[in-house]
C-alpha cells in the first residue's frame, strides 16, 4: 500500500513539473493569437463611446534638450463624430506648430471620423501579423511580440513591431515606420507609442516621433497623455 501511495505522489510531482514548463498559452496558434488581437481591439471600441484627456505635444530640433515649440491641447473623442482638440497652452516657435503640430492634429481629427476610423486600427484586417514565439517583459508586463506588416500605404499603418499584452492581448507598445511618409515632414520617420490600462482599456500614454526634413534637420516629437476620463457604453 505504502509503494502505491509513493507512485502516485511521484506521478503527481511529474504531472505538475511539467505544467508549471509548460507555457500557459503554450496551445494556441499564430492565428488564435491574431484573432484575440483582434477581438480585444473590436471590444475596446465597443466599449468606449468617448474620452477626454489633455495631450502635450513638444518638438526638439537636432538634439536640442529644450523645446522649440510646445503645444497643450485638449482632447475630446465621441464615438459618434471623432475627435475635437481645443489649445489650452502654446510657446516657442510659431513656424514649428503651424507646419508640425497643427497638421498632426488635422491628421488625427480626419483619421479618427468614424468613416475613417477602422483603417488605422491594428488588426488582421490592415496588417500580415506574425506573433513570435517565447515571451518579453515590456513596461512590467509580459508581452507576445508580433511583426506587422501594413496591407496597404498609409501614414497611419505601420511597418515594424507590436507588443500585446499575454494575458489580454492588447496593445502595449507599437514601434515602427509608417508605410507612407506622413504630411508634416519628408523623409523617414521612425514611431514609438506606449500603452497603459486605463480603467480596463488600452489607452495611449506617451508617443515619439523622430523624423529628418531638409527645412528643420532632426526633429523629435514627442507627445504625453495624461488625465484620461472615458465613457463606457451602457451594458
Amino acid at each position: 500500500m505504502a509503494r502505491h501511495l509513493r507512485l502516485i505522489a511521484a506521478a503527481l510531482a511529474a504531472c505538475l513539473l511539467c505544467c508549471a514548463a509548460w507555457p500557459q498559452d503554450a496551445e494556441l496558434t499564430s492565428q488564435q493569437i491574431i484573432q484575440r488581437i483582434d477581438n480585444a481591439v473590436y471590444q475596446r471600441s465597443k466599449s468606449i463611446t468617448g474620452y477626454t484627456v489633455e495631450e502635450h505635444y513638444s518638438i526638439f530640433r537636432s538634439g536640442q534638450t529644450e523645446p522649440a515649440a510646445q503645444e497643450t491641447v485638449k482632447t475630446v473623442y465621441t464615438r459618434a463624430a471623432g475627435k475635437d482638440y481645443t489649445p489650452t497652452a502654446r510657446s516657442g516657435s510659431a513656424l514649428l506648430r503651424s507646419t508640425v503640430l497643427d497638421k498632426v492634429l488635422a491628421s488625427e481629427k480626419e483619421l479618427n471620423l468614424p468613416a475613417n476610423r477602422e483603417g488605422s486600427w491594428i488588426t488582421s484586417a490592415n496588417y500580415e501579423m506574425g506573433p513570435q514565439p517565447g515571451r518579453v517583459q515590456i513596461n512590467g508586463r509580459s508581452c507576445i511580440l508580433v511583426t506587422l506588416k501594413p496591407k496597404r500605404k498609409s501614414q497611419h499603418l505601420f511597418g515594424g513591431k507590436l507588443w500585446v499584452d499575454a494575458s489580454d492581448f492588447t496593445v502595449v507598445r507599437l514601434e515602427g515606420t509608417p508605410s507612407q511618409s506622413p504630411s508634416w515632414v519628408a523623409g523617414q520617420t521612425s514611431v514609438t507609442r506606449d500603452y497603459a490600462a486605463v480603467d480596463g482599456f488600452s489607452m495611449a500614454t506617451r508617443a515619439e516621433a523622430r523624423s529628418h526634413s531638409f527645412l528643420f534637420g532632426d526633429t523629435l516629437l514627442t507627445i504625453e497623455y495624461v488625465g484620461y476620463h472615458i465613457d463606457r457604453a451602457a451594458n
